[in-house]
């Protein structure tokens, strides 16, 4: 509602009822507007951007889970929770000069250093040219991440790894979908 809305508002409803009744509703408009135009006032560091979500308290994000989804083509063919028995604390340290250090990657006693930097064009991508290792050897496993949720409390990253399974007779594709999801 604009403020001339409010204002014609307020006039009509001063000019339909008498000076009797005006005053209890004089009152309660007075409140309501005076409300609204705190409320209007400037709640203080208005350009707080995703960036600073990442370097907010710290920048330390413990790893809470890891689930992983394995398509082929449209169909979800293996669901997994990954980590659950892991005794060490992994966690994600982000700082305002676009460095990063990730401890103890897929729970091998590790600590791995790199850069970081977000790309807002479409959807918040996540880039990170930090180097991990894993069963398999040495990953870049930020390489290209979807931010799906950022909030003061929680991160959610998702990692597509698209490869193709059968070329003839038709295209199929294989997509592992891992979503990391980390706490303040």
């Amino acid at each position: 509602m604009s403020r001339k809305q409010v204002v014609y508002g307020i006039l009509y409803f001063y000019g339909v009822y008498s000076i009797k009744n005006k005053t209890p509703l004089i009152l309660v408009l007075a409140l309501m507007l005076s409300g609204w135009l705190i409320s209007s006032c400037n709640k203080g560091n208005e350009d707080f951007t995703v960036s600073n979500f990442l370097t907010d308290r710290e920048g330390k994000w413990l790893l809470a889970s890891i689930r992983s989804e394995t398509f082929h083509g449209d169909t979800s063919k293996r669901r997994d929770t990954l980590n659950k028995n892991c005794g060490l604390d992994q966690s994600f340290t982000f700082r305002t000069d676009g460095s990063c250090t990730y401890k103890n990657f897929n729970c091998i006693e590790q600590t791995n250093d790199g850069k970081w930097e977000l790309n807002t064009a479409d959807s918040v991508i996540f880039r990170s040219n930090m180097v991990s290792k894993d069963s398999t050897g040495s990953i870049v496993p930020f390489a290209k991440a979807q931010v799906l949720n950022l909030g003061q409390n929680s991160l959610v990253l998702q990692v597509v790894k698209t490869d193709t399974l059968f070329s003839k007779p038709l295209v199929v594709l294989r997509r592992r979908v891992i979503n990391y999801g980390f706490i303040h």
